[in-house]
């Protein structure tokens, strides 16, 4: 039996070269919320009675596994050496403290590896040792990202207490609540053996068999991108998807080709470079930073020009201006110019569920999963369940759509009711909303700990396709997709829209939503608006709304989020009102302070508010950040502190 290791996990293969079983041989860390129990481990104690799982860090987002800037520049074993180094807004786990520890397998709470789908957080833990993580819940990308890698997510309490005894479990037992596909993954060891061995013909391909059944939106749409023998799907199938595009950024797109290299000897081949995509979106502005070093200015550069040779060797489209620069962010831009009705897109970021909005089924994936669909235009894949979501009713004047997916971000992070799931949002309720704010509900479905949310076919979103992509209106409808009346769900969600409060998410979670009036008079160093979230015509709108005629009184930073809305902006005179009040406007459009690589993101000390999907410890930056809808945003900028638009003055005197 051949013996192989993945971290400090010895890996078991049977003769046929197929993973058999697997044994821990390095420590089981305990993640625990006590700092001095964590310093124990690290000191070389083993924890006996080792913490309860509800004495364990819950809820730790990928940007606490290992941080955006600027350890994410990195895409070798340096990252095992800044893992976690987060945790908690940083000083509880020092770099190396794991890495040099010798454990093989680690211990967390509920909504483990939650916010980013970047593969560089499940690369960190395998660089520094890590080969088996318990969690008694897992954000989605995240724990496929694991298997795709050779690694062993675990929710099994039983199976994870054998495992920390360094009881050599077989692989059936790891992998019995996997589906079939992911089972296959495992037993080869990792995706790319998986998929090399498809290639070759050792692995062949089994037709689903499901019989025609009433299906939703998402399940109609993996029929028809998969192989079926009825043209049917039900959850927990799984096979082949194929793929409409594809898309990656400056983050990920020179990582996942050096990938491709490690395990298959070559560079990559894109099998259909016209259907496949790369943004320079995340890093245009980083190298601006305050205080950025000299390691971490090399660490950007060896990504872009990565990432401008994968495109320049392979064909895909290379979104750039002529300077190199972002002509929008990568979903925004998918949304705007590329994805359609009843397609599957894909891409590496977790927010790729913002073309959503558009009636397709759309979701964020990792590196080694956009370098198979590079090479094989097909990603393996099962069928989600799915919650059905009907709106009705109308918002309160001052609520927008951040308000209702905040409230959804809530209740995701309270209950886990969409784990894993598709968000379809159904209802009279849903035609009240612009395209655009629709596009805020698909956005932040991954903030609810969902795989994706879908729409339901909208006439604004219909005049959407014609007036902005050019598309005849009967071209479209035979495009849309609907779900079956009588189509099982999971679960029903009825909200009317007039009982949805304006909403404030305090630092740490965008689940962590309170009314405004709690939070109300909380004082402010800066405010940040736009990016994918709010970085559309519609949000820019509203902060004019509030701000024409009035000064911001902190410093206010505005990204747009493509070009296309920048030049709207200008040629309706908004550009101009924001610039009055006092605002910066970025002009690049980008993720920048979202993810800390641009100005606007609060440093160490500092307290801003956001109208960004994120604000986990690390996200913006070393800072506190509060979530809130434009409106919000725009009008305690202009107090300096928390308040709505109805806490104003009528006339320019708040300045």
């Amino acid at each position: 039996m051949d013996l192989r290791k993945v971290g400090n996990v010895d890996v078991f293969f049977d003769a046929g070269g197929f993973v058999q079983s697997v044994q821990l041989a390095g420590r089981a860390l305990y993640l625990t919320t006590n700092p001095a129990l964590l310093r124990k481990q690290f000191g070389g104690e083993i924890l006996d009675p080792p913490p309860a799982v509800t004495e364990l860090y819950s809820h730790v987002s990928t940007d606490a596994i290992i941080k955006a800037n600027p350890d994410c520049y990195y895409y070798d074993d340096r990252l095992g050496t800044l893992l976690l180094r987060s945790l908690g807004g940083g000083g509880l786990i020092e770099p190396g403290d794991i890495r040099n520890g010798g454990f093989g397998m680690l211990f967390a709470g509920e909504g483990w590896g939650e916010g980013s789908s970047r593969e560089v957080a499940a690369l960190a833990l395998l660089y520094a040792g890590i080969g088996i993580v318990y969690a008694p819940s897992m954000a989605p990308i995240h724990r496929q990202n694991l298997i795709n890698n050779g690694m062993f997510p675990v929710a099994d309490f039983s199976i994870a207490r054998r495992l920390a005894a360094r009881e050599r479990v077989l692989l059936d037992d790891l992998t019995r609540s996997f589906d079939e596909l992911s089972k296959k993954i495992a037993r080869y060891g990792g995706l790319f053996r998986f998929m090399e061995a498809r290639s070759q013909g050792r692995e062949t391909d089994r037709p689903i068999e499901s019989q025609p059944r009433p299906m939703t939106i998402a399940e109609k749409i993996l029929a028809r991108h998969m192989n079926t023998i009825h043209g049917a799907v039900k959850p927990g199938d799984s096979g082949f998807i194929q793929v409409d595009a594809g898309f990656s950024h400056d983050y990920t797109t020179a990582p996942a080709a050096a990938m491709i290299r490690s395990a298959l000897g070559r560079g990559p081949k894109v099998k259909n470079p016209n259907s496949m995509h790369t943004f320079p979106d995340h890093l245009t502005l980083a190298g601006n930073l305050p205080g950025i070093t000299s390691e971490a200015l090399a660490g950007i550069q060896d990504l872009r020009e990565g990432q401008k040779r994968v495109a320049r060797e392979t064909g895909i489209h290379f979104h750039a201006t002529t300077s190199g620069g972002s002509t929008g962010i990568c979903h925004t831009v998918i949304r705007e110019e590329i994805a359609l009705p009843g397609q599957v897109i894909l891409g590496t970021d977790s927010h790729t569920c913002s073309a959503g909005a558009l009636n397709c089924l759309a979701y964020g994936i990792g590196n080694t999963e956009i370098a198979c669909i590079w090479e094989h235009n097909e990603i393996a894949g099962r069928v989600p369940r799915t919650v059905r979501i009907y709106l009705k009713g109308k918002l309160r004047q001052s609520c927008t759509a951040k308000d209702v997916i905040l409230y959804f971000a809530h209740e995701g992070k309270s209950t886990g009711a969409f784990t894993g799931k598709v968000m379809e949002f159904t209802g009279p309720g849903l035609e009240e909303f612009s395209f655009e704010e629709q596009a805020v509900l698909s956005n932040m479905a991954v903030e609810c700990n969902a795989l994706t949310a879908i729409m339901e076919p909208t006439e604004s979103m219909i005049r959407y396709l014609i007036e902005r992509r050019g598309l005849q209106r009967e071209e479209v409808r035979r495009m849309l997709v609907y779900a079956d009346p009588d189509s099982d769900v999971d679960r029903i969600i009825e909200l009317d829209l007039g009982t949805v409060q304006t909403l404030v998410a305090s630092p740490g979670h965008p689940g962590n939503g309170l009314p405004l009036e709690k939070l109300r008079g909380t004082k402010l160093d800066m405010a940040y608006a736009g990016s994918c979230t709010a970085g559309d015509i519609t949000s820019i709108l509203m902060y004019a709304e509030v701000l024409r005629g009035r000064k911001v009184k902190i410093p206010t930073f505005i990204q747009y989020g493509s070009e296309r809305v920048r030049e709207d902006a200008k040629r309706r005179g908004v550009h101009q009102v924001l610039l009055a009040a006092g605002v910066h406007m970025i002009e690049e459009p980008g993720c920048g302070a979202c993810i800390n690589a641009g100005p606007g993101g609060p440093q160490k000390g500092q307290v801003a508010i956001s109208a960004t999907n994120r604000n986990m410890p690390g996200r913006m930056g070393e800072g506190d950040a509060y979530l809130a809808n434009p409106y919000v945003v725009a009008a305690s900028a202009v107090r300096g502190f928390i308040c709505g638009p109805e806490h104003l003055s009528p006339a320019a005197v708040d300045v």
